[in-house]
């Protein structure tokens, strides 16, 4: 169902959640960084640990990050 500016309730609700997860993600990803501590990420379907302080930059998609394999 449409709503008057053309996006539908669920449209609305889904990139209100994907808000909120890149929130959130910023949130953990300063966390780790004050901390020193690792983030788990997915690579291919497989957890792997990312040193955040190798990230400088406050966006987190500017540059590649060098994953850790976990195991």
């Amino acid at each position: 169902m449409s709503v008057g500016n053309g996006k539908s309730r669920i449209a609305r609700e889904g990139e209100a959640a994907l808000s909120a997860l890149r929130r959130a993600r910023q949130r953990a990803e300063r966390l780790a960084r004050a901390t020193g501590t690792y983030l788990v990420e997915a690579v291919d379907g497989k957890p792997v640990l990312v040193d955040p302080r190798e990230d400088v930059t406050a966006d987190s998609a500017a540059a590649p990050k060098s994953p850790k394999p976990r195991g």
